[in-house]
């Protein structure tokens, strides 16, 4: 069956502001059922006009893509889909391949958010919810569009420094830094705010032993008695090495450091 042109202009209305369409939105609009607006969001996905993001939280397909899912195409939009009213923001190894600083792709959507999602999938894809302070959750985050946050570019590096484990580990911080260009006082001053200082110590021992200049040259190292920083707490101490200006243990020696980031 068809869908109704009087349907079309309002869905059309309620996606205008470039946010999520809800099944609560459309039965409001209409005065109908629960039912009846389910029946009706199902009957727009079947026509490939939305995709379903979340339980009872919708999207537009990606014009001229029908049938393409909203997180293959933007990952902001299915984002924005579902969180939009609520504190978030896009981050670890997803907001490094927003900002563009992955090889490869992020296949799970990480987003930062101060309460327990119940929900797994985002658009078909994997959900992976990260707890955090509603007092920080919006400190160097910035517009995605459609209603989604993204952790800056300098955010994003600090917290994929503070958690490596949820970006791949350390070399991938490390291909990230390489691709990356920062602004070292963005870097610092948020640091500070997130309090963060770790998370800087292993950026900076990153950019030194890549030779990047700027950044270790913009920092003062930490005194010679500051506890030792894992460069990845989560990493096998194979052939540990210590950064001692930087006071940051790292699991390799420094030749196979340099041999993996080169690869």
């Amino acid at each position: 069956m068809p869908v109704r042109d009087d349907i079309l202009r309002l869905v059309d209305e309620l996606a205008a502001d470039e946010r999520g369409i809800t099944t609560a939105a459309l039965r409001e609009r209409l005065g109908i059922s629960e039912q009846s607006a389910s029946n009706m969001m199902s009957r727009l996905v079947k026509a490939g006009l939305l995709d379903r993001v979340a339980w009872g939280v919708f999207a537009p397909r990606p014009l001229g893509q029908l049938g393409t899912r909203a997180a293959s195409e933007d990952v902001a939009l299915a984002v924005g889909a579902a969180f939009s009213q609520e504190p978030h923001h896009i981050a670890f190894r997803s907001a490094l391949d927003y900002h563009g600083l992955l090889i490869h792709p992020a296949r799970t959507i990480q987003v930062a958010m101060p309460r327990r999602a119940k929900i797994s999938r985002i658009s078909g894809r994997r959900f992976q919810p990260v707890l955090e302070s509603a007092n920080t959750i919006a400190i160097g985050a910035q517009e995605a569009g459609h209603g989604a946050k993204v952790s800056n570019k300098e955010r994003a590096l600090l917290e994929s420094a503070s958690r490596p484990s949820l970006v791949g580990g350390w070399t991938t911080l490390a291909v990230a830094l390489n691709q990356s260009s920062y602004d070292p006082d963005e870097l610092r001053q948020l640091a500070e705010q997130l309090d963060a200082g770790a998370a800087l110590r292993r950026i900076a021992s990153l950019a030194d032993v890549n030779g990047v200049e700027d950044l270790p040259g913009a920092l003062a190292p930490p005194s010679a008695n500051a506890r030792l920083v894992l460069l990845d707490p989560q990493e096998p101490m194979e052939e540990p090495w210590t950064d001692r200006r930087w006071r940051v243990r790292w699991p390799t020696s420094i030749q196979q450091a340099r041999e993996l980031i080169a690869n």
